[in-house]
């Protein structure tokens, strides 16, 4: 842990408001991010952050440090983006307003291939193929789709991601290796449907 965020945690369970102010500030985006690579959904993904800081700030005093904060809260980002996704599947089953990004998309990071300088024909093609990595992105289990989040769009370790999912790094690669395999089974056979 970090020695300001270290700082940070400590005046904020005394009840600093500053202080967890200055927490939220840094991990915010990096929270919505993570919500919405594992909901697909921006109004989802922001009111799943901001349940995430709601949890912290009232569980705060109870964070020991035995795990990084950023792994604590990963923890609790995973953790209500499966409970939001659930919930909204009961309420739900078969939704008719499915997020469909565009190029005014509020979540960039997301979208991996975007390039507005190209040609409108182009920018069809990429939005298509964007639009095709997140149908095979649903057809992953939520581990497998946790697993795949958290390694290939946030970058972390296996051991973060086994400390984030509580598992050990063997199952982590396991689902890595099945969602991988899921994605290009799932790409080339929609590939195949194209031609």
């Amino acid at each position: 842990m970090a020695d300001i965020d270290q700082k940070l945690i400590q005046k904020a369970q005394r009840g600093d408001r500053r202080a967890f102010g200055k927490l939220v500030k840094k991990y915010r985006n990096k929270v919505l991010y993570l919500a919405y690579d594992l909901l697909g959904n921006y109004d989802d993904a922001q009111d799943v952050a901001q349940s995430v800081f709601l949890r912290v700030f009232s569980g705060i005093r109870n964070f020991k440090g035995k795990s990084s904060f950023s792994t604590w809260l990963y923890r609790i980002t995973v953790n209500l983006s499966i409970d939001f996704k659930r919930s909204k599947y009961r309420r739900s089953s078969v939704s008719i307003d499915k997020n469909i990004r565009d190029e005014d998309d509020p979540m960039p990071g997301k979208i991996i291939l975007r390039d507005k300088d190209k040609d409108p024909l182009e920018r069809l093609e990429i939005k298509d193929l964007n639009e095709q990595i997140e149908n095979a992105l649903d057809t992953l289990s939520e581990q497998q789709r946790e697993a795949f989040v958290l390694r290939h769009y946030h970058g972390m370790s296996m051991d973060e991601i086994s400390k984030i999912l509580e598992c050990k790094p063997g199952t982590v690669r396991s689902h890595l290796f099945r969602a991988i395999n899921k994605l290009r089974e799932y790409l080339k056979e929609d590939e195949n449907m194209q031609n």
